[in-house]
């Protein structure tokens, strides 16, 4: 996960890893909307610098994908289309049963007592931003006790990716222990070490989720139904 740099640490920062840091956070968070547009002159002036280290920022936030860049200095953040919301969760969908097979291969009996502790966060009402820790902490616990520091790495870079897509999709509060019982059983197999079962759960869970947030992001009308059958239908003329 990308962290900004506290008040203490940014006179170290460049000023364009500093403004990288600002805006792909507000980008992650939705501060800054898909699809909005941001000029480098204002952004110059905000951070009271030369266009020099806002291009730098802008080039490394087009390189994570989180915003394309225009003619003339402007910059459009990415929009939250259906291919987006699928390459996300096709890749949640492809690492996250492998690491929880793996996870109850190698997890320790320490490792276990973090996940279970981590569940009973969920007992208590959360929003939506400590809601997507929990569950991001959750996650990325299981990828660690795969043993496989790759698959780490890209379940960090897609929980980043998820917290712009949940902002959207779920509502602001949730049920108390609402995901306690699925999350429980998971815990379950791993301490058991059926690998085969962790898998089974986490793929439903993926799958579920896949289902939720389309439904969501199309019922808010930022997917549509037509956009959905195409790429559906371009991603089966691919296969």
């Amino acid at each position: 996960m990308i962290v900004a740099p506290g008040p203490a640490a940014t006179a170290h920062v460049p000023a364009s890893e500093r403004i990288y840091l600002a805006l792909r956070q507000e980008i992650m968070r939705c501060e800054i909307a898909p699809g909005a547009t941001l000029d480098a002159t204002s952004i110059a002036r905000r951070y009271e610098v030369s266009k020099t280290p806002v291009r730098d920022a802008m080039q490394k936030l087009a390189a994570d994908g989180l915003v394309t860049i225009l003619p003339r200095s402007g910059y459009h953040v990415a929009p939250i289309t259906f291919q987006a919301v699928h390459d996300i969760l096709d890749m949640r969908a492809a690492i996250g049963p492998h690491a929880a097979r793996q996870a109850a291969r190698y997890a320790t009996p320490a490792e276990v007592t973090l996940l279970r502790r981590i569940v009973r966060e969920y007992d208590a009402p959360l929003d939506i931003g400590t809601m997507q820790q929990v569950a991001r902490r959750f996650h990325i616990a299981i990828a660690r006790c795969s043993r496989n520091r790759r698959i780490v790495a890209l379940s960090e870079n897609l929980f980043d990716e998820l917290e712009r897509l949940l902002r959207f999709a779920i509502d602001f509060t949730v049920k108390t222990g609402e995901h306690s019982d699925e999350h429980t059983a998971l815990v379950d197999a791993i301490e058991a070490g059926d690998g085969e079962r962790a898998a089974a759960i986490e793929t439903a869970h993926i799958r579920s989720s896949r289902e939720f947030l389309i439904e969501r992001l199309m019922t808010l009308g930022y997917l549509s139904e037509n956009e959905i059958q195409i790429g559906s239908a371009s991603r089966s003329a691919g296969e």
